[in-house]
């Protein structure tokens, strides 16, 4: 039986810049029109790069590219990372504006909302890929778009209306806009949030309620997923502890994709390593205090692109994932490179750490 690491064979391929995305990397030196060195090989490409080589008019790249397990020389998924890493930087400058002016560019958020279902639609189900994006210092922006991306396909999947797929992809970019009020120590501390900011940090629903009510037209719906994401069926949930069937559909839909993403993408041990097998763990765990129908719905569709990968357990051993354990997803069946097979749900302390990019 083959290796493991026989999978990561690299080849190096010319890249538009117009699909870069963080965390490539450089297979030749980048020279200006004067010779001088804009970027050396091996360098890994930030978004600061991005934009130099934009500004230089630098058309395409040599960047190294893992031949088998590499998703971004797929041009659907490169179409989806660009889509996404542009929707973030439209969402951020949204933010600032709403900062400043206290006015929500609405049509902005439309017009990124129907890019996300767009993109989405011609790509196909990519929620897997979103682990393979980069780690961003940005994450309320990123946050953002991935709870609008996931919240979308979930509504897919549970065969929404197109119409009322849109409206949660949009509701879903907004869920979190009352961030914008928030003072940014609360809003950049990582974790660990004493009584009172805790208390001041659970008014962004409200307080994104409030500005986007005074938008006219804005759909009661679309306002109910702003307001309600955070509402639990058992009514442990805030602003108002609602009880499930006072909790409106697009804000149990958000509520699952804002718990998926946010254990995601926060890990305090390092930012740098993700796992949707603990993140979809974490969703199962909230079961009892969600929708279960759309929990279910959800797991199991991911289940279908969780099976696969690379990953590190928490030992530092490195395996493939041969079984996802729909129960405890982070104590699947892992092949391990040495070939042993072993079934994490029957050992005490191992479990998946976090995808190998």
């Amino acid at each position: 039986m083959a290796s493991i690491n026989s999978q990561a064979t690299k080849k190096i391929v010319e890249q538009s810049t117009d699909f870069l995305v963080p965390g490539m990397e450089l297979a030749r030196d980048i020279y200006t029109d004067s010779g001088s060195v804009l970027a050396t090989q091996g360098t890994l490409i930030n978004k600061f790069l991005i934009q130099k080589l934009q500004n230089w008019n630098i058309s395409t790249v040599s960047i190294l590219s893992e031949t088998t397990t590499n998703p971004i020389t797929d041009p659907q998924i490169q179409k989806f990372f660009h889509s996404h890493n542009q929707s973030v930087t439209v969402v951020q400058q949204a933010f600032d504006n709403i900062r400043q002016n206290q006015e929500i560019p609405m049509e902005t958020f439309e017009k990124t909302s129907d890019d996300i279902v767009e993109s989405l639609s011609e790509s196909g189900n990519v929620i897997d890929q979103l682990y393979n994006l980069p780690p961003c210092d940005d994450y309320t922006f990123r946050h953002s778009v991935n709870v609008s991306t996931i919240a979308t396909l979930i509504a897919t999947w549970l065969k929404f209306p197109q119409e009322n797929i849109s409206a949660i992809a949009l509701a879903g970019l907004l869920h979190d806009v009352g961030k914008s009020q928030l003072p940014p120590e609360v809003l950049n501390k990582s974790h660990l949030l004493s009584p009172a900011e805790q208390e001041l940090f659970q008014t962004h629903t409200t307080l994104g309620y409030e500005l986007v009510s005074k938008l006219p037209g804005i759909s009661k719906s679309i306002l109910a997923g702003i307001l309600d994401h955070h509402e639990r069926d058992d009514g442990s949930g805030y602003p108002k502890q609602l009880l499930a069937e006072d909790i409106h559909p697009y804000a149990k839909i958000i509520a699952i994709a804002d718990i998926f993403d946010e254990e995601l993408i926060v890990n305090y041990e390092n930012p740098d390593a993700l796992s949707p097998y603990i993140s979809l763990e974490k969703v199962w765990d909230e079961l009892y205090r969600l929708n279960a129908k759309a929990v279910i719905t959800f797991i199991q569709n991911m289940m279908n692109y969780l099976s696969g990968n690379i990953v590190a357990l928490n030992n530092g051993q490195q395996g493939r994932v041969v079984f996802v354990n729909k129960d405890k997803p982070s104590r699947s069946i892992i092949q391990l490179e040495d070939d042993t097979v072993i079934d994490l749900s029957e050992t005490d302390n191992l479990y998946i750490h976090y995808v190998v990019r």
